[in-house]
Formats: C-alpha cells, sequence, structure tokens
C-alpha cells in the first residue's frame, strides 16, 4: 500500500470515528440498555455481589436493560467522559470532583442503608489502630502517624477524618505520612499488618469485615468513638449525607422517571434491597456539607487558591470604602450646613407642609387629641368631602365604639396618645367607620413632633390601608377552618409528594395521626403508585377511584383528587390532595350488580346474565370451532313438595337441586335458574354427543335422589331439553332456548325424568 492510500485510509478511519462520537449521545437516550456504574469501595466481587440484585431489580420494575459497571474512581472517571455510564452510584466527595468537570443533571436519589434493623442515610468516618497499641489513643495521638486510606477523594475513607483532626489541631496533609491504597479492605489489611499505625475507612466497613472474621473485634480498636443514639454503625467523626445516585444529561428523561420511580418504591424487604444492604432511596439530600468539607481541607475540586485583584480587594471592602467617603463628605458640608441652618429649617418646615399635603399616603396632625391638619389621601380614605370635615375631631369620632380586640376606641386612643406623649413612636392596627357605613383597617403610626413655640408635642398620624390584608387574613383563617373541619380528608404534600400536613378527616379514615402521616406517602393506587404525581404535574389534576387500606389493615375504597400548586415563577411548589371514603358506596353497588344478574335464592346467574353469557359462549364457539348444548331443565312432582310443606321447604328444595347440578357440572359449564323450578345451562366444549348424554345422565340421577327437607325425605325429578350449537342455520340466544324449552316439554309428554333432543322433539 502505498504511503498516500495509508493516509487516506487513517483519514477515513479518523472521519468514521468523530461522526460515532458525534452521535453516541442520540444513540445513548433511544437504546433499551442502560448501565449503571458502581464505585468499588471494597473488592469487585464484594460489590457486584451487593448491587447485581438491585440492576436486575431496576431493570424489572422500569422496563428498561440495566447492566451493572463495577469500576474504580478512576475508571468511573473514564467511563463517564467517554459516556459509557448512564447513571453512577459514588460517596458524595467523588460526586462533587465529577460535578466540577463535567455537566450533570443533578442528583437522583440519596441511599439510605440498613443494618441490624436500623437505617440511615448518613455517611461518617472510622479510624482504626490495632487493639495492642497503647500508644494511640485519642487524635492528637495520630501525630506524626503513618495513616492509611483508600484515597483522598473518599468523603469516609479519609475527609471526614482529616477535617476531624484538623479541628483537633493536626494537619495531617503535612505531618503524617499518607498510604494510598485503592479500597477500604487494603486499609484494614495495612492496619493488622503493621504497614500503617492508623487506618481510615468509611462507616459500615467495621461491621462487614467483623461479620466476615468475628476474630477482627479483638484486634482492633476504633480512636475517637462517637456515641450516636439511632446510628447503626460505630463512628468516629460528624456525619455526612449517604452516596448520591446521578443520572447524566444524555439519558432520555422518560428512562430518568422510570428508574427514579423504581428507586423510590424499593422496599427494605425486597431481596435487591437486602443484598445491598440498603432501606431504599430517598429524594436527593443536601451536600453543602460535604462542599464546606471540601474547601476547608482544599480537596478538588476547591484545591485552587483564587488569585486577589485590587477590584477583589474594592469590592470586599467596599462598604468600609463608601462610609470613608461619606465622612469626608459629610465633613466639607457640615462647615456649609452650619452656615445656612437657619434658613434651611424655615425651607424644610415649608416644605414638609407641601410634602405632606401632597403625600399619597394619609397623614394627620393632631394637638391635645384633636385633628388639627390632615392631607387630601386621609379625607379620601375615610370619604369624607373635605379636610374641614375632619379638622377639629378625634380619632374616636369616625371609629366603632369598641375595636375587633375588644377594646373601647376611647380607651384605645389614650392609651396610645399617653405613651406618644412620653416621646415614644407607637404603631397600632385600627378599624374606622368610613362616612358611608363601610369599614376600612389602617396601619396606624403615632410619633411626637416639637414644634417651635409650643409646649406639649404635636402627633404626627400616618395611615396605611392594610384591608386587602386583612381580608386576605379572613380568607386564610376561614380557609384553615374549612381545612380542618371538612369531611373529606385533605392533605398537602411538598413537591416529592412527602406530606406536610393534613387535616382530622385524613386520620378519621386513614387511621394515621398527623405526626405519623407527616414526611410519608399519602394513599396511592397500587398499580399506579407514585406516577399520578407526574400526571398531575403535567395536566394539573389527577382523579380516580382505588383500594387502599386503614392503618389497621381494615381494606377502603377511596375516591381521590390530587391537584398541582404552582408558585408565582410557574415552578411546582406543592400537591393538594382530597379523597372520601366510598367503600360503602362501592358495597351498594356490588350489591346492586349482584341483586341485577343473580338469583337471590340460589345464588345462581339469572335469566339476563345468563343470556349474556349464552351469547359470549356461542361468539367463543364460532371463533373455536366447537360445539356446545343449551339445556332446558324442569323439576317434576315440586308443586307437590312445595303444597305440602310449604314455602320454605320448597326453597330449600330448590337450593338443594341447584348445589347438585352445580356440582355435577363442569367449571367452565353454566347453571342459571330461570324462575319457579325451571332452570338452563350451556354446556361447552362438547367432545361429543355421547359424552353430552352422559352428563344430562348424571344430572337426572343427581336430581332424583332424595333430600332431606322440613323433617322430610322427599324425592323430585327433572324432564331435560336440550339443543346444540352451531347449526345450519344461525340462531340467536332466545331462539336456542326456546329450542331447548320445547325439547323439555317433549320429555315430559314422554314421561319425566328424561332428557329428549331439540331434533327428536321436531320430529
Amino acid at each position: 500500500m502505498t504511503p498516500l492510500r495509508l493516509r487516506h485510509g487513517l483519514l477515513a478511519i479518523l472521519l468514521l470515528m468523530g461522526v460515532w462520537q458525534s452521535v453516541l449521545p442520540v444513540a445513548a437516550q433511544v437504546r433499551d440498555e442502560v448501565t449503571l456504574g458502581v464505585f468499588a469501595y471494597r473488592p469487585e466481587p464484594v460489590i457486584r455481589e451487593r448491587y447485581a440484585p438491585l440492576a436486575d431489580y431496576l431493570s424489572q420494575e422500569s422496563g428498561v436493560q440495566v447492566r451493572l459497571e463495577v469500576l474504580t474512581q478512576e475508571e468511573l472517571t473514564r467511563s463517564l467522559a467517554a459516556n459509557r455510564v448512564d447513571f453512577f452510584l459514588t460517596n458524595p466527595s467523588h460526586f462533587l470532583l465529577i460535578r466540577s468537570e463535567r455537566s450533570l443533571t443533578g442528583v437522583l436519589a440519596t441511599v439510605i442503608r440498613s443494618w441490624n434493623g436500623q437505617s440511615t442515610g448518613s455517611i461518617g468516618g472510622v479510624i482504626l489502630a490495632r487493639q495492642e497499641r497503647d500508644d494511640i489513643n485519642t487524635l492528637k495521638d495520630l501525630r506524626n502517624k503513618s495513616i492509611a486510606t483508600p484515597g483522598v477523594h473518599y468523603l469516609g475513607g479519609y475527609q471526614t477524618q482529616a477535617l476531624e483532626l484538623l479541628d483537633a489541631g493536626l494537619d495531617i496533609q503535612r505531618g503524617n505520612r499518607i498510604v494510598r491504597l485503592g479500597n477500604h479492605d487494603r486499609v484494614v489489611k495495612a492496619v493488622l499488618a503493621g504497614d500503617a499505625d492508623v487506618g481510615f475507612v468509611r462507616t459500615g466497613i467495621y461491621e462487614d469485615l467483623f461479620r466476615e472474621s468475628p476474630g477482627l473485634a479483638g484486634e482492633l480498636k476504633v480512636i475517637n468513638r462517637q456515641e450516636l443514639r439511632g446510628y447503626p454503625f460505630v463512628l468516629s467523626t460528624r456525619l455526612y449525607p449517604e452516596w448520591p445516585l446521578v443520572s447524566l444529561p444524555h439519558v432520555d428523561s422518560r428512562v430518568v422517571r422510570r428508574i427514579a420511580s423504581a428507586l423510590f418504591a424499593l422496599e427494605p424487604e425486597h431481596p435487591a434491597a437486602r443484598a445491598a444492604e440498603l432501606s431504599g432511596f430517598s429524594p436527593p439530600a443536601d451536600y453543602q456539607s460535604v462542599e464546606e468539607l471540601a474547601r476547608r481541607l482544599r480537596v478538588a475540586p476547591y484545591d485552587q487558591v483564587p488569585r486577589v485583584t485590587w477590584l477583589d480587594v474594592l469590592n470586599q471592602y467596599r462598604y468600609w470604602v463608601a462610609a470613608v467617603a461619606v465622612l469626608v463628605i459629610l465633613l466639607a458640608m457640615t462647615s456649609l450646613w452650619l452656615g445656612r441652618k437657619k434658613r434651611q429649617l424655615v425651607v424644610e418646615e415649608r416644605r414638609q407642609r407641601t410634602l405632606i399635603a401632597s403625600w399619597p399616603q394619609p397623614m394627620l396632625m393632631l394637638r391635645e387629641g384633636v385633628l388639627i391638619d390632615c392631607n387630601r389621601a386621609a379625607v379620601d380614605l375615610v370619604r369624607y368631602s373635605s379636610e374641614s370635615s375632619l379638622l377639629g375631631k378625634s380619632l374616636t369620632a369616625f371609629s366603632p365604639f369598641v375595636q375587633p380586640g375588644g377594646t373601647p376606641s376611647m380607651q384605645k386612643a389614650e392609651s396610645l396618645l399617653a405613651k406618644v406623649m412620653r416621646g415614644e413612636v407607637v404603631q397600632s392596627e385600627w378599624l374606622f367607620v368610613r362616612s358611608d357605613g363601610s369599614e376600612v383597617w389602617v396601619d396606624m403610626t403615632l410619633a411626637p413632633v416639637q414644634e417651635p413655640g409650643s409646649g406639649a408635642p404635636s402627633v404626627l398620624c400616618a395611615w396605611y390601608d392594610i384591608s386587602r390584608r386583612k381580608n386576605a387574613e379572613e380568607r386564610q383563617r376561614l380557609a384553615l377552618r374549612v381545612f380542618e373541619n371538612a369531611r373529606e380528608a385533605i392533605f398537602i404534600t411538598d413537591a416529592h409528594g412527602a406530606i406536610i400536613d393534613i387535616n382530622d378527616a385524613y386520620t378519621n379514615i386513614t387511621g394515621f395521626e398527623r405526626d405519623q402521616a407527616v414526611g410519608s406517602m399519602p394513599p396511592m393506587p397500587l398499580d399506579e403508585g407514585s406516577s399520578i404525581l407526574v400526571v398531575a404535574r403535567e395536566h394539573g389534576v389527577w382523579s380516580g377511584e382505588f383500594a387502599s387500606g386503614r392503618q389497621s389493615g381494615e381494606a377502603v375504597v377511596l375516591n381521590l383528587t390530587l391537584s398541582s400548586v404552582f408558585d408565582e415563577s410557574g415552578a411546582l411548589s406543592h400537591f393538594v390532595g382530597v379523597f372520601s371514603d366510598i367503600t360503602r358506596l362501592k358495597d351498594t353497588e356490588r350489591k346492586l350488580r349482584t341483586m341485577a344478574h343473580y338469583d337471590a335464592l340460589t345464588g345462581l346467574p339469572n335469566r339476563v346474565l345468563f343470556s349474556d353469557r349464552l351469547q359470549q359462549s356461542m361468539a367463543q364457539a364460532r371463533r373455536q370451532n366447537y360445539s356446545l348444548a343449551v339445556l332446558y331443565i324442569d323439576l317434576d312432582q315440586f308443586k307437590p313438595v312445595n303444597d305440602a310443606f310449604g314455602h320454605g321447604a320448597g326453597d330449600a328444595l330448590l337450593v338443594e337441586v341447584s348445589r347438585r347440578m352445580r356440582a355435577t357440572l363442569r367449571e367452565e359449564d353454566t347453571l342459571a335458574r330461570l324462575g319457579g323450578d325451571e332452570f338452563s345451562a350451556i354446556v361447552v366444549n362438547i367432545a361429543g354427543e355421547a359424552a353430552l348424554q352422559q352428563l344430562l345422565f348424571r344430572l337426572l340421577e343427581a336430581i332424583a335422589e332424595p333430600a332431606w327437607v322440613a323433617d322430610h325425605s322427599v324425592e323430585v325429578s327433572a324432564s331435560i331439553g336440550y339443543t346444540l350449537y352451531p347449526q345450519a342455520s344461525e340462531l340467536d340466544g332466545d331462539q336456542l332456548l326456546r329450542q331447548a324449552d320445547q325439547a323439555m316439554y317433549r320429555a315430559k309428554r314422554a314421561g319425566k325424568n328424561r332428557y329428549c333432543k331439540f331434533s327428536d322433539a321436531v320430529s
């Protein structure tokens, strides 16, 4: 091959690779398989054994094949860069590092660990040393000691311990020898072998290894052990949020929602949860504390010292610079102000009077409790004709006799003015009555004003109309009363569906008290689950009926309407649900359906249901090409029994005969009571007329057996007529039933206690 052809070939390969890389994100959106990358903080076989059931669970629940990849930090970073991973689960510190290097859509869920029946969504660090090391007992004893760690980007395996030691005065990044071993198991082995003085591991590792090797309890000890009630693991540090599960931007949003729904639906008892030692997944936690930790330790992605410029310094101390500048300006203006003080006072007084007169907010001046001046806005607020209509009157002149709080208006006004006379500025809500009789609420501020040449100070009074606010408050109180006293159950959730408030009816219907319900999910259909939140978010509302259960386990049927609530920016903020218990209504509907389609005495289908089933059986016979028989059964000698022993005995005999016939027929056959002592049956999928006649013979025998009713043994027989379908001409169900009826009468005329085919009857 010539060099020119070789170059052309290489260029073609590179071009194809570029095209392939450009379509990778698109392909990722439409493929039926996604990859879940899990950080291997322990040996790869251990992690794979734990998380393989979780991948299988997600595949089953989401309908998308989830492939598990167990990767080291370096392998996971490379896989993310090459878009070979769609979801990943790693420690929070590694997540921050990945987030700083590439665009992410955010945390999908946070892991909840489980150990010995206890659950936790928090992670911390453990400091281990050999039991015989008497020189290592406290954090300060770690000075100048060698430390084994999985790596500096491990939150529980390095950073939490480093921060605790930094707070204790030890900077291990400078004063200790750090040995990075790649995973937690190697750290423990290094400590046991004496290759390191102490080891840093995350919470839960000590318990895992102790379960695998119980002898470790006598060989290792925990430094700076913390005792936290309810936390299931040994601990040496403070706690931080557990591992996040993150989706990549290139993953289709529908796949993300299905995976998220499966994650939040994972129950602690599920085999996948038990295998991974999880209680499930919670909504994303706040990882701000992990960011603060990384900043304090100056580890990636916060390991770069920012450059400081003069502009930064100026921006940092801008308030001081502005204050100094203002002081300089004030000092320069003081001399001018002192020279013109008297003239400015006069001008200021005139300006204030003009300002008050034209100010849109109502302003008034009082002296000795009487109005001496006001602006136009005050006149308009109380709807009087002019300023003179108010002057010379007290505040109580256009106030109700008693304020809403129960205090007389005159007494309350005297109390406020007394405080102002002592030099105080007071503020109070006040109700006025306008000239037209309507009421207006104001926020009233009273301040003393010392005027030249007067002894006692005047009072400057400002009103601010708060009628809308008071009306809104009243509406809120009304809404609260409706919420608390409604007979329907009402709940309010956050944007993720977790309950934040319920009313009393919710407790009455479900049995859950408020402290039990808050933080949990509301009743939802089992088949749809939290997907109704998605429907309500997209369409504004979801409504439907579904079966649920009370706290006691009693089954109920609920009618739920779930509505979305959006904030001022249009973002979803809450869900509001209203549901009622319709269990009795559903029971009534079921009883009505039973009464409409079943015989009340025997419990057999009645004529209406029989006709419907006959039509269905005929259609199925045509589709599957088999024969069926329609039987018409009439009891012989039933009337004498009914007349001799009474209707009660007759009813008991009908029930017994119905039971015998139902037991003789096959499960797929239909037996119905048409009325009185007449019955009809549909025998489907007939193997042959001989087999049908054997069945008819067994029916006659079963009916003819003596029956014990009304303390007497009675005997009845039956006459049976039957016809077959399909026939040469197409017939409907009523025609078949009439044919069988005619054949039955032929059997009665022939001597009863026998069966007769329709064709025989015709001939």
